[in-house]
């Protein structure tokens, strides 16, 4: 952000297209806003009116049959939760972390994940920015044996943590469990302009990477196990990658997502200085910085692609205000900063399902996008008309879904969104 399974059988596909992309990694010969089918035309509004955060950036549910859903406030390292009813104001503290946390720039508490056994074994993780020194940190509690509806303080584990990190931005911060059952962890480049550490094509560290790891069976000394398909253990060819790593060349994924339907893995990688992107992520799969933002080149001294992992293009991507006119393919809807989303399957708005729906924090906009079976843009344009005196801009932090696969909105005026129908 900036203030400012997943089959190893897709990836023949996709390496074979990588090979030819990876030499001339063009944008698509047609500009891809709007295109193919008509995209539905929707507003925005308060979906829990009683309810208001501090910097919210998590939405997410236990598969407990409770009907609960939980925020995360980024800045005072709280989780709360309430009912999932439109006009609730039982907002409870669920955590409040024990411990203190880094706050500069884009850190903080970020990420939350149940277990998909909490309803048995009431444990969840949390991925937050700690101190001296300055590093990211997954840690798994559990809930009070005296009262499940809060967490206990005390029983905090650490899982995971990243090597110190010189920088207060590109942190990542999203962690989320997959069809698999394994725990997916995102990691930017350790931060600053033009990755300075060069992170993007090494996938010998953790920046820069999303890494999947087993928190049920722990091995080597470590409480977490590496899945046997993660790439250093199933092809030889990369066994030089950090084992936990499974996909490399990510310049910032502050958000990704599961596709409740299909198990596809969709994030939005934030961009430099020109290009936002969104990304369909597979075991191994590079998705080129620091040599290319979006389809473009980027280049920087001493930067290099990593060979055992052509990279691989973006689904779509949409450029910043300051590309040339000339340059962006006609299209002038400019962002910032991409916020990921879900691809929507949820019942409310049926002529929005199977598009993935994504945000920019700095602008507002709101996108969706449809793809076919390979992965090619069916359909891709805005979904909300920011020139209505009626619709608000908002800095969108994150998106969430509940239970039913509705799509939720969180934005930094502290309001949990939705979509309805355009009048």
């Amino acid at each position: 952000m900036r203030f400012s399974t997943i089959a190893p059988a897709r990836l023949g596909l996709l390496a074979g297209l990588a090979l030819a992309f990876a030499c001339s990694r063009s944008a698509p010969a047609a500009a891809p806003s709007p295109q193919g089918e008509a995209l539905p035309k929707l507003v925005t509004e308060v979906a829990f009116p009683n309810l208001k955060f501090d910097r919210p950036v998590v939405l997410a549910y236990p598969k407990d049959g409770s009907n609960l859903l939980f925020v995360v406030e980024q800045h005072t390292a709280r989780i709360f939760s309430f009912p999932n009813q439109e006009h609730t104001d039982d907002l409870a503290l669920f955590l409040e972390l024990p411990r203190e946390i880094g706050r500069d720039n884009e850190e903080g508490l970020l990420g939350l994940a149940f277990h998909p056994n909490f309803a048995e074994n009431g444990q969840f993780f949390v991925y937050y920015s700690a101190r001296n020194p300055r590093r990211s940190v997954v840690s798994r509690f559990t809930v009070s044996e005296g009262d499940p509806t809060k967490a206990d303080p005390n029983s905090e584990v650490v899982i995971w943590e990243s090597a110190p990190d010189p920088y207060g931005n590109h942190n990542g911060g999203h962690i989320d469990f997959g069809p698999d059952g394994f725990l997916y962890i995102t990691l930017g480049d350790s931060g600053a302009a033009d990755d300075p550490l060069r992170t993007g094509q090494d996938p010998t560290d953790w920046f820069g990477s999303i890494l999947r790891i087993d928190v049920d069976h722990p091995e080597g000394g470590k409480p977490y196990g590496i899945p046997a398909d993660n790439p250093a253990k199933r092809d030889p060819k990369f066994s030089h990658w950090a084992p936990e790593v499974f996909a490399i060349g990510l310049r910032n994924v502050w958000k990704f997502s599961f596709d409740r339907e299909s198990g596809d893995l969709w994030a939005g990688d934030v961009g430099q200085n020109k290009w936002e992107e969104v990304v369909k992520v597979v075991n191994a799969g590079n998705y080129g910085w620091n040599v290319y933002e979006g389809f473009h080149p980027f280049q920087l001294r001493g930067n290099r692609v990593e060979r055992s992992s052509p990279p691989l293009p973006p689904i779509v991507e949409y450029p910043h205000p300051e590309v040339p006119a000339s340059q962006r393919r006609g299209r002038d809807d400019v962002g910032k900063s991409i916020t990921g989303g879900y691809v929507y399957r949820g019942d409310r708005l049926p002529e929005l399902r199977g598009y993935y729906v994504y945000g920019d924090f700095e602008t507002g906009r709101i996108w969706g996008v449809k793809v076919d079976d390979q992965d090619q843009v069916i359909a891709t344009g805005e979904l909300i008309d920011l020139s209505s005196p009626r619709q608000p801009k908002l800095n969108i932090s994150a998106f969430g879904e509940d239970p039913e696969g509705n799509l939720y909105i969180l934005a930094f005026d502290g309001r949990i969104h939705r979509f309805r129908p355009a009048p």
